[in-house]
């Protein structure tokens, strides 16, 4: 018999080792139903960025930018194209300048599309598109009325200086002071670009890597600007961090220094500047896009310069702002300027996983669970917990039955003899009964009063 049952199992054994280890489904890759995306009709200004995407198939699922899917998506509805709307200070939008096939500087703002299959699930039949779209020239023309203003006073005082030396009839001076006005008014822009100091070809940017910050604008004659308040967010304005405060002064040398003015081109009657920070990448823990927003601050002449090291001057420079109307130095408005980087953080996920592989090798291979939650933590399968249940039944009983015998034996043997036959609280070692007051309690074996087993209830 024993000599049969270990052919049965040597022959188990040999059969189930002839099974491959998974399944076939488990091994091979499945059919994937792909609804690829085909076209997409983009249109994008200042403040916003227009996309309908075109799809094979009706499209059921959730279009989102990549990063943002509760935020910054859009549902399908069964249709072959889907629309969605981005705000261009957010939601991953990068703007960035290049030079066209003609030789002109573009701006393009750009973002990563993510057509999602199913609304709450994600596929490997997902699929990313990045787009581009050209901003139109005047998309960045600065309409403020302040700066109007004065551009016009200055190009009236102008040419009312030649109008008044007579070589200008009043008709032609009338027709340049229009185009003059015009030239100004359309080419006046501010922008913001943030680019690696080493250029990539995707432009991404990895956590310490050296990153420039540069504020470009191209302003008439006569008006000055710096930056000031400039706050990095995660964009959507959850987390978000402050780099340069109301005077244009760093909060923290190491997150972003104090942007430097360059030289000032001379254009005809406008002037162009830029403002470049150098700065160590940094990104928010659960973003891998970093949005900057900064304000220019437009002023008349030039703007009055802040010593970020005395604080008391910086006081009295802003209490010297309120200056009579037409002064140098005059604030005459804040212009808003943002821009957004992908920063990658692979040298802390590699630290990371390397944490996380040195401590499944300290624990033991033989055992199953490396990363438990606590140090009092584990774990007992189903049947180790109703064997232990029945161990601490059958003790329980056996405890049971003792006491039980107990019990009885004292009954048996405890009826020949009174209880308490004198007082607990008396003092002599004798101890008359009749020494104080006898306390009568119940008798625990036999569930009889002491006052059956003394002639008196009460002893006074």
């Amino acid at each position: 018999m024993t000599l049969l049952r270990s052919c049965s199992i040597y022959f188990f054994v040999l059969i189930s080792s002839t099974e491959p280890a998974f399944p076939p489904s488990l091994r091979y890759t499945l059919p994937v139903a792909t609804n690829k995306i085909t076209d997409a009709d983009l249109t994008c200004d200042l403040r916003s960025f227009n996309a309908t995407v075109t799809l094979q198939h009706p499209f059921k699922g959730l279009l989102f930018a990549r990063d943002f899917s509760h935020e910054c998506s859009a549902l399908g509805s069964l249709s072959n194209s889907v629309a969605i709307n981005l705000p261009t200070s957010g939601c991953g939008i990068r703007l960035s300048s290049r030079v066209n096939e003609r030789g002109h500087k573009q701006m393009v703002y750009s973002v990563v599309l993510v057509a999602q299959q199913d609304r709450h699930l994600r596929q490997i039949a997902d699929q990313e598109k990045y787009l581009e779209c050209v901003v139109e020239e005047d998309a960045f023309s600065i309409e403020s009325k302040s700066m109007l203003e004065v551009v016009k006073n200055e190009l009236m005082e102008r040419h009312g200086k030649n109008q008044r030396s007579g070589r200008m009839k009043k008709e032609d001076v009338d027709e340049d002071f229009g185009e003059e006005m015009d030239e100004a008014l359309s080419a006046s822009r501010a922008w913001m670009e943030i680019t690696p100091e080493e250029d990539g070809p995707s432009g991404t940017l990895k956590v310490g890597e050296v990153a420039i910050l540069s504020l470009k604008s191209t302003l008439p004659a006569g008006i000055g600007w710096k930056v000031v308040e400039c706050v990095a967010h995660d964009g959507l304005g959850d987390s978000s961090q402050k780099l340069l405060d109301d005077d244009g002064c760093p909060v923290d040398e190491l997150l972003l220094p104090t942007p430097q003015m360059g030289p000032v081109q001379p254009i005809s009657l406008m002037r162009h500047q830029e403002a470049v920070s150098r700065f160590a990448a940094f990104k928010f823990p659960d973003r891998d896009r970093l949005h900057l927003s900064c304000y220019l601050e437009l002023c008349r002449g030039s703007c009055a310069k802040v010593d970020c090291t005395d604080r008391n001057e910086t006081l009295e420079n802003r209490l010297g702002r309120t200056l009579s109307k037409g002064a140098q130095g005059e604030v005459l408005d804040r212009l808003k300027v943002f821009n957004s980087v992908e920063v990658l953080a692979p040298a802390i996920d590699d630290l990371r996983k390397s944490e996380k592989s040195q401590l499944s090798a300290s624990v033991p291979s033989t055992f199953p669970f490396a990363n438990l939650p606590g140090d009092r933590t584990f774990c007992v399968s189903p049947d180790k917990i109703a064997i232990t249940f029945c161990i601490l039944g059958v003790i329980f009983l056996c405890a049971v039955i003792v006491a039980t015998c107990a019990l009885l034996r004292s009954r048996k043997t405890g009826t020949e003899g009174p209880f308490y036959t004198r007082s607990l609280f008396s003092s002599s070692s004798g101890g008359s009964a009749y020494g104080s007051k006898l306390l009568l309690h119940e008798s625990p074996c036999m569930g009889q009063s002491a006052s059956r087993r003394m002639p008196y209830g009460r002893i006074l």
